[in-house]
């Protein structure tokens, strides 16, 4: 049932820029920020490939770009993938990729993706050692870079197609051709100042003939709101965009290596129109062409001089998605092996009069690209929507898309259990959600899985029962675990309730009522019995206070002329006063209510540029002020690739720009995602741009960068769950900041000090690893878990002049845990693993960065000593410890104590019990008892095992005399052999179970 009883009144809002003024310094010391660590969660499952290549005369070495991701090499045929562009902190987007046929150390790398969405990028890069370093190339101003050739036997002859500025006109379009290995550039085919070049092709055999296809790129930054067509019209146009006239998709030849070009027209060839690809094939003397669009596939055999369509009643053989799946492919060997793309890729063996499905699944697999080795055709790389995959048989097998973390988030939200779940909805592969840590001492793809919704919208657990989920996109549907069953739950499967939605659809639980689930339409509905029944909550909130919304029954639209109201883009419930709720949305209002959505009031934020086209991408409820909210809009659209981020204090009746520190001209784009702010210190808030993750200290008066080991991308959302921050980027899956602890304590006097220690949150009693036997091998696609035990911070303001200590000392004063920075000797006693030794944990020395430092106590006392020490079967690579080792301490409150120069800081840290264990603090302080005598016994013998060796030692030098020798044998009885005495504990140690039997206790 659906109650209408509500009433839109319109506040008139205030907005202010700060004077302009110098760049201010950092209001924290960068220093103080270093030690953090950004850790990668994966999931492993790939995103959409934008540029493909592969080195010949190396099988395994292959190379994929991602339109926000950057660029990663395999030298193992796809089995691992490592990115290796991170190091550009400029760029993120790659539009092309070639690795030069004569020399595969040389790779190009062209910046700037085109297809979908527009992604600049700043040029070309060219490395000379197969991706370890690289070098700008120059030709920045080209934006989007689709397409390279670089001939057979010269690497330094190279030509690029350059599509240029999407928003402007310019002459940076064109093919763009160096002999000299990019130091200098020629442009060499222009057409005009709105129309770029988007394929070049080539025969490896016959470089001399090129072909390359223009296209018109350039539309017009929008103006004025999206307005209702006439009948019959066209469409919802607006006060600008794409220009109606030719399409300036033209077919070009060359017969000089791109030295000179003449346009190809008539003889059979259709008109082109927008996206179209082009292929020459080998061992025809380059009189074979293929050409693609959305008109199918035509075929030229006489060098492009008359064309014929190929299998024109098969329409898979052209463009899928109105030109966003576009290619045709042929094999180096023979002619006749024809490839092209739609939703799958098709395979035709007779030159293409006719096809089959080569690789694809019924939902779609979406390629985008594909390279083959131009010297043996049953090797190629393929890019998908859902990554990477290469196949070494001629398409038989493939490898694995399940081990590239380059994930294309929307939204990302986490749950309330332990280790908690974060979900995602990512583009082109559906929902999903992973862990925070994995039981098997690391994330594997035991701890991830695809979730019941869609590639957008919102997934979200259920606060009280996080079995419970919801997910938004093409409807909501409620899933249940363990069982993964589920149910539409959709309010719109009511005929008459015409709701408007963004690709994006907001879900959230209301603070005030965590049973209640509020969901965003162009109205807000609420349902507080799973879904069956839905309420509203507002009226049309999608239009602006002085215009009346259309009734429900014309679907929202007005009459033709009108405009087009827009969706709830954004929504934030207040956890600070109940009825307090801010929405914004996709066409740049900002709505609030403050009596849970009896009144509502219109505060959009004036003086925006464009304002009918910006996009409040995100908005956020202070978690101290009821009055007190952050929003993020998106004017890229419009051509504007600046920060916008606003605060208000007054329920929105005036905003405030907080973009001071913030970049405002990174080459992808410095435009705001989104912003949130911290649970628990007011102030503290985190932003995300098209480039970079931001944090400021004063509530956006200053920001500065927390992007610390973070990739360049684009970070679409950001989660504050305890004293964690989790990101989703739209290219690079999902991070996690683990204890932000010192975010919450840093002030800008904390430089000043000499010494700081911070006081770490709360650290849980967890066994590093369950499982019990063969471990997984390095080869599997995993993310690290967070440091064992509890997560330990201080700041050195200059570096000591001698040791530093830390201990943890219990509550009794007494000390359970040494640690200095002082060099940590090998374990003498540690015999030779029989496993390679990468496996092994490098002991942790206590770090002296003039900075601030990191170091993690794994809640266990020192290690007891032991005859021999082995290591867990149950192993994570690099993070093995000899055992045995010192029990868990029982949960409670210690103390850390930092020693520098003589003088002591203290802290408390507090260990918890981890959630799921069973066991009490009453059973978990009788083992850690129990274990602490054993621990004792073991002591006892080694210093017993350490005097009989000594004494050993003194009349080693007098074995001739017979008493000597009989008193040696006494002494060897009662040492023994050590190596034989077996090595305590092994396999994990003292673990965290229930209290120890009354056997064990009499043993």
């Amino acid at each position: 049932m659906f109650a209408r009883t509500t009433i839109l009144l319109a506040a008139l809002a205030t907005f202010t820029f700060p004077p302009p003024s110098p760049r201010p310094p950092v209001p924290v010391a960068p220093g103080l920020l270093s030690g953090l660590v950004w850790r990668n969660l994966g999931p492993f499952r790939g995103g959409r490939i934008s540029a493909v290549s592969g080195a010949i005369g190396q099988p395994g070495v292959f190379y994929i770009g991602l339109p926000l991701g950057g660029l990663w090499k395999t030298t193992s045929a796809g089995e691992t993938w490592t990115p290796i562009l991170d190091g550009l902190t400029a760029v993120s987007s790659v539009g092309a990729v070639a690795v030069a046929p004569s020399d595969a150390n040389i790779v190009y790398v062209g910046t700037g993706d085109a297809i979908n969405f527009f992604n600049d990028g700043n040029g070309l890069y060219k490395s000379a050692d197969a991706g370890k370093t690289w070098q700008h190339l120059g030709l920045g101003d080209t934006k989007q870079i689709p397409s390279i050739l670089v001939d057979p036997k010269d690497p330094d002859l190279v030509l690029i197609a350059a599509l240029g500025d999407a928003h402007k006109k310019s002459e940076t379009r064109g093919v763009f051709r160096s002999t000299d290995g990019g130091k200098t550039w020629t442009k060499t085919l222009y057409v005009d100042d709105t129309t770029g070049l988007q394929r070049l092709a080539w025969a490896p055999d016959h470089p001399e003939v090129i072909l390359a296809v223009s296209q018109r790129h350039y539309n017009p930054p929008p103006t004025g709101p999206l307005v209702v067509p006439a009948a019959g019209g066209a469409g919802a146009g607006g006060g600008g965009g794409p220009q109606a006239g030719p399409t300036q998709t033209k077919l070009f030849k060359s017969t000089d290596k791109g030295l000179t070009w003449h346009e190809i027209t008539g003889g059979g060839l259709p008109r082109l129109v927008g996206r179209t690809y082009v292929a020459v094939a080998m061992n025809t003397n380059a009189q074979r062409m293929f050409l693609i669009g959305n008109f199918g596939l035509y075929r030229s055999d006489d060098g492009g001089n008359t064309w014929r369509q190929m299998d024109a009643a098969d329409r898979r053989i052209a463009n899928g998605q109105g030109g966003y799946n576009c290619g045709v492919y042929v094999d180096p060997m023979n002619p006749d092996v024809v490839y092209t793309v739609n939703t799958a890729m098709y395979k035709s063996t007779d030159g293409g009069n006719s096809f089959t499905g080569f690789k694809g699944a019924p939902g779609g697999d979406d390629p985008q690209q594909l390279w083959i080795d131009p010297t043996n055709g049953q090797r190629m790389l393929m890019g998908l929507d859902q990554g990477a995959v290469v196949t070494l048989d001629g398409g038989a097998t493939w490898s694995s898309w399940f081990n590239q973390s380059t994930d294309q988030i929307y939204h990302i939200t986490v749950d309330n259990s332990y280790p908690y779940w974060v979900y995602g909805s990512q583009q082109d592969a559906g929902a999903i959600r992973t862990r925070s840590r994995g039981n098997q001492g690391a994330v594997t793809p035991l701890d991830w899985n695809p979730v019941p919704g869609w590639e957008w919208g919102t997934t979200i657990a259920d606060p009280l029962n996080p079995n419970i989920v919801y997910a938004s996109g093409s409807g909501i549907v409620k899933i249940s675990y363990p069982s993964e069953q589920w149910i539409n739950v959709s309010p719109n499967v009511d005929p008459q309730l015409y709701g408007r939605t963004t690709i994006s659809q907001p879900l959230a639980f209301a603070p005030w009522n965590q049973h209640e689930l509020i969901a965003a339409f162009q109205f807000l509905m609420a349902t507080t019995d799973g879904g069956m029944h839905w309420s509203k909550l507002s009226p049309d909130l999608g239009y602006p206070a002085d215009v009346t919304p259309p009734p429900d029954s014309v679907r929202g639209r007005g009459a033709p002329g009108s405009p087009i109201g827009g969706a709830i883009q954004s929504m934030a419930l207040s956890t600070v006063k109940r009825g307090v709720i801010w929405v914004g949305t996709g066409n740049g209002l900002i709505k609030v209510t403050t009596d849970e959505g009896k009144t509502w009031a219109d505060v959009t934020i004036p003086g925006l540029p464009n304002p009918t086209r910006a996009d409040v991408q995100s908005i956020d409820a202070s978690h101290f002020d009821a009055a007190t909210a952050y929003a993020s809009v998106d004017l890229h659209g419009t051509g504007d690739y600046k920060p916008y981020l606003f605060r208000t204090r007054d329920y929105g009746k005036s905003w405030t720009a907080i973009v001071t520190g913030l970049p405002v001209d990174q080459p992808s784009g410095s435009f705001a995602r989104v912003i949130r702010n911290d649970t628990r210190k007011a102030g503290l808030l985190f932003a995300g741009t098209e480039s970079g993750m931001y944090v400021s200290f004063d509530d956006g008066d200053n920001w500065q960068s927390l992007q610390l080991n973070l990739p360049n991308t684009s970070y679409r959302d950001i989660v504050v769950h305890g004293n964690d921050l989790v990101v989703g980027t739209y290219g690079r899956g999902v991070w996690v900041l683990d204890d932000i602890s010192p975010l919450r304590q840093i002030v800008a006097a904390t430089a000043q000090e000499p010494v700081h220690l911070f006081a770490p949150g709360d650290a849980v009693r967890v066994r590093r690893n369950v499982g019990a036997d063969t471990p997984f091998q390095p080869e599997v696609p995993h993310a690290l878990n967070p440091p064992d035990g509890a997560l330990i911070y201080y700041w050195l303001a200059a570096q000591p002049a001698g040791e530093i200590a830390l201990d943890v000392l219990d509550a009794g004063g007494t000390v359970v845990r040494h640690m200095t920075s002082a060099p940590i000797a090998p374990v003498k006693e540690a015999a030779q693993p029989p496993e390679p030794n990468w496996w092994i944990a490098t002991p942790e020395r206590l770090p002296t960065a003039v900075a601030l430092n990191r170091v993690n106590w794994d809640l266990r006392p020192d290690d007891p000593p032991a005859f021999t020490h082995s290591f867990e079967i149950n192993a994570n690579p690099g993070l093995t410890p000899p055992s045995p080792e010192g029990p868990l301490v029982p949960p409670g409150i210690y103390t850390l104590k930092l020693t520098v120069a003589g003088k002591s800081y203290t802290q408390p840290v507090t260990v918890v019990n981890d959630p799921r264990s069973p066991a009490t603090v009453a059973d978990v302080r009788a083992q850690y008892a129990l274990q602490t005598k054993i621990v004792a016994g073991m002591r006892l013998s080694w210093d017993g095992y350490q005097q009989v060796a000594a004494m050993r030692a003194l009349v080693a030098a007098d074995t001739a005399l017979p008493e000597a020798k009989a008193f040696d044998s006494t002494l060897a009885a009662v040492g023994g052999n050590p190596d034989a005495r077996g090595g305590g504990f092994g396999g994990g140690g003292f673990g965290g179970g229930a209290a120890p039997a009354p056997t064990f206790v009499r043993v």
